[in-house]
Formats: structure tokens, sequence, C-alpha cells
């Protein structure tokens, strides 16, 4: 619970321990604290000691021997701070960042927890997150008859959305354009809007049915030349290329690009003939034939 002054931690540590006890059955034993001015009055130290709670404080200028829950509200700081700035937020509406911020951490996976979720942890079930919507987006809200002007109004009006209902996750919660929190539970998202942003340069709504919302014109009713936004026609590449724009303009010459040298390609090299075998003479015998025998003269 986020806390306007310093004063209030006392009833908010009050109410802390008593939701402990009777959602979860638990006592606290031990209070850890960094021994700020909101830890140390004797009003607080009376309100713990009285519930037998023990209380340790780390040294001053020391948050290291306190730095498991320095390290998560840096955590959390810097995760709505990224959520307030993407939005546009102004710093008015801290605690619903916060608040948004801390909703979220509870239902992603941790290391030290094996990967499971605090929530998971906490009630022994996987948590659902069917309901969870870009902070600060722009939503079109159904408005009931009651808080209509009268039967002629319009019966949605586009509002912000600052996070979840405590106590029901089907129940949003919503910025009217007059700063005024609203509550509803049926409502059309638009996550890629953020009205509070000063150019909006996101996409329109997707169309259900798969094709593309045509862009208004100035020559249609109710839509006049200041209402477009002129940073609809800026193409958003999304990391992914595009095909290059043919110019229209016939007398236009696309510059010649420089003839490149023909590139040799080496022919196949063929096998060399192989010779005819040469004709092959007879040998002569091993045994010589006799010789004649001379006659006596």
């Amino acid at each position: 619970m986020p806390l306007h002054s310093k004063a209030a931690a006392i009833t908010a540590a009050k109410d802390f321990l008593e939701m402990v006890r009777v959602q979860h059955n638990v006592h606290v034993i031990g209070w850890m604290s960094d021994a700020g001015g909101e830890y140390k009055s004797d009003l607080f130290d009376r309100a713990l000691l009285e519930k037998g709670i023990k209380i340790y404080q780390s040294a001053p200028r020391t948050p290291m021997q306190n730095g498991r829950a320095e390290r998560l509200g840096h955590t959390l700081m810097d995760k709505a701070e990224s959520m307030q700035h993407q939005a546009c937020i102004p710093d008015s509406w801290w605690e619903f960042a916060f608040a948004h911020a801390t909703h979220i951490y509870n239902r992603t996976p941790v290391a030290r927890l094996r990967w499971r979720t605090p929530h998971e942890m906490l009630k022994g079930e996987m948590p659902n997150i069917d309901h969870l919507r870009v902070f600060g987006c722009g939503a079109f809200v159904y408005l009931p008859a009651t808080a209509r002007a009268n039967k002629m109004a319009p019966k949605s009006e586009l509002m912000t959305y600052v996070g979840v209902a405590p106590g029901n996750e089907c129940n949003f919660l919503f910025m009217r354009s007059t700063n005024a929190v609203f509550t509803a539970a049926h409502a059309i998202f638009d996550e890629r809007h953020f009205p509070r942003c000063p150019k909006n340069r996101c996409e329109p709504l997707e169309n259900p049915f798969g094709r593309a919302n045509p862009k208004p014109t100035t020559d249609q009713p109710g839509n006049p030349t200041d209402d477009i936004d002129s940073d609809d026609d800026v193409e958003h590449d999304h990391g992914y290329p595009h095909p290059q724009a043919q110019d229209d303009d016939p007398k236009r010459e696309d510059p010649e690009a420089p003839e490149e040298e023909p590139i040799q390609i080496n022919p196949p090299r063929m096998p060399s003939p192989v010779p005819p075998p040469a004709p092959r003479t007879p040998s002569p015998a091993r045994n010589p034939p006799p010789l004649a025998p001379q006659r006596p003269g």
C-alpha cells in the first residue's frame, strides 16, 4: 500500500500485521527496517512490542544490511518509472504506477523461487494473467445510464487505464479527463494508444475482421484537418524490411549503374586423350636353333 506520508507508516503496519494473521494464519515474530524516521517513533515501537514482535534495525547509511528489501524497492520503482514515462503519466499518479508494478511482480517468475511466482508460493496456485493490460493505455469504457449526462450522451468514453481494482481482478481502474478515478468492468482497450502523450504516434485499433481500418480524410464529416494526426503517415518498420516505393514520375531517369566487368569462368577441364597401345613385336626365341654340322674338307 503506497504511503502518502511517513506518519501513515504505523497505520499501514497495523493493517499488514492483521491481514497476515487473518488471511494466512501466520504471526510475525520479527520486524527488520532501515531505522528510517517513519520506523523510529515511540508510537511505532510500542505498536510492535505490544504484539510481541522483535525489532531489528540496520546501521545508519548501510543499506546492504537490509539488502533484499532495498533491492526489491529499487526494482519496483524502476518498473513504475518505466511504465510512467512510456505512457506520459504525470508524477501525481505515481501510486497507481507503483501498485501496478507490484501487481505484475507478484505474477512474474523469480529465479530465487526456482522460477515460481510469489503469487504461487503464497496461494499454492498458478496466477491468472489474462486481465493484464499495458499501463497507461487508452480504453473506451462503457458508461452506465447513471454516469451519463443525459440520454443522448455517448455510452462510452476514452479513459486512461491505471491498474486493477483491489479485491477483484475483473474490475479495472481508469482515469477520466477530469482526473477522476472511474471503476468499470467493460472496456475496449487499445494498448498502442496512450491518451496522455502529447504526440500520438501509435497505430489505430485493429479491425477484428482482419481488414485494415481506412484513414480519415478531410472531406468526411466529423474529421476536420486539426483532428488528423500528422504522424499517421510516418512509416514504422518495427525491425522488418519494407520494399522500396516506386517513383511515379515518368520523366525521372534512374541513374545508370556502372557496368561490371564480365567474370571469366574457367571452362571445365577435359580429360587428356589416351594414346593407343603400341603394336607388340614378337620377342626372340629363348632357345636359339641348333647350328648345322659342317662337312669335313
